[in-house]
C-alpha cells in the first residue's frame, strides 16, 4: 500500500516516517523505560500462545518478547511501513526465527491474515490510530475461540495535576528531541494533543462487545496516563 486510506494511517506515516533506525532507544527514552513494563504486562497476560498476531508490530519489540517467552510461539506481525518491518525481518534473520515468525506489510484495516487462526492478538500503540469500528470487526474475524486481545497504547489522565505533570513532561522531552534528534520532531510534535483528544478507551470496549466479545475490560495504569483494553472471544 502506497497512499494512506485513513486519517489514522496518514497520521501514522506523518509521525513516524524515516525513525526506524533509532525507534527502539527512542521509545524506551520518551516513555522513561515504561515501554518495556507496559509490554511485560501483555506478556504475563498470555496464557500457552501458539498463533500470536501482532498488530502495528514495527521493528518486532513486541513480537521477539514474545518468541524468547514461548517457544512453541509463532507470531504474524502486521505493520504499514515498510522501514520499520525491514527491521524486523532483518533480526529474524539474523536470530534464525523466520519459521517463527511471519510478517504482513498492510495497514490493519487492510491486512489479510487467516480468520479464525489466532488465540493471541496483541498491539501496542496502535488503537488512537485505528479506524476502530473495522478494528474490532477484523478483531472478531481473526480471533479463535477463545481467543485473547490485548491491546495497549497511550492514554489521558483524568486528574487535572496528573495532566499538568504529564504535559510538563511532555513539553520537556520535546525541547530534548529538538536538540538532540531533529529528525524526530515530527513524531513528537502534536502527539501530546492527538492523545488527548482519542477516544479509544471509551469506543474500543463498546465495539468488542458489540461483535461479541466477553470479559471486556479497560485497565488504565501510570495514573492514567496508558491503558489496554483486553477481551476475549467466546
Amino acid at each position: 500500500m502506497t497512499q494512506p486510506q485513513t486519517p489514522g494511517q496518514a497520521t501514522v506515516l506523518r509521525f513516524l516516517g524515516g525513525t526506524a533506525d533509532d525507534y527502539d532507544e527512542v521509545v524506551a527514552a520518551s516513555t522513561g523505560g515504561l515501554d518495556a513494563h507496559w509490554k511485560h504486562w501483555i506478556l504475563k497476560r498470555m496464557v500457552a500462545p501458539r498463533h500470536v498476531l501482532d498488530l502495528a508490530s514495527g521493528t518486532g519489540i513486541l513480537s521477539f518478547l514474545v518468541l524468547d517467552r514461548f517457544p512453541d510461539a509463532h507470531v504474524t506481525g502486521v505493520d504499514l511501513q515498510e522501514t520499520y518491518q525491514a527491521v524486523a525481518v532483518g533480526r529474524s534473520l539474523q536470530r534464525g526465527l523466520t519459521e517463527r515468525t511471519t510478517w504482513v506489510r498492510a495497514a490493519v484495516e487492510d491486512a489479510e491474515v487467516p480468520a479464525g487462526r489466532f488465540d493471541h492478538v496483541i498491539s501496542c500503540y496502535l488503537p488512537k490510530y485505528a479506524d476502530r469500528p473495522v478494528l474490532a470487526e477484523r478483531l472478531a474475524r481473526w480471533c479463535a475461540p477463545w481467543g485473547r486481545v490485548l491491546l495497549h497504547d497511550f492514554a489521558h489522565p483524568e486528574d487535572p495535576h496528573v495532566e499538568a505533570i504529564l504535559r510538563a513532561r511532555y513539553e520537556r522531552w520535546l525541547e530534548t528531541v529538538r536538540r538532540e534528534r531533529p529528525y524526530w520532531v515530527h513524531c513528537f510534535e502534536g502527539l501530546y494533543d492527538f492523545v488527548r483528544e482519542s477516544p479509544w478507551t471509551e469506543d474500543l470496549p463498546v465495539l468488542l462487545r458489540e461483535h461479541g466479545f466477553e470479559d471486556v475490560a479497560v485497565t488504565r495504569v501510570h495514573k492514567g496516563c496508558a491503558a489496554f483494553v483486553t477481551a476475549v472471544k467466546p
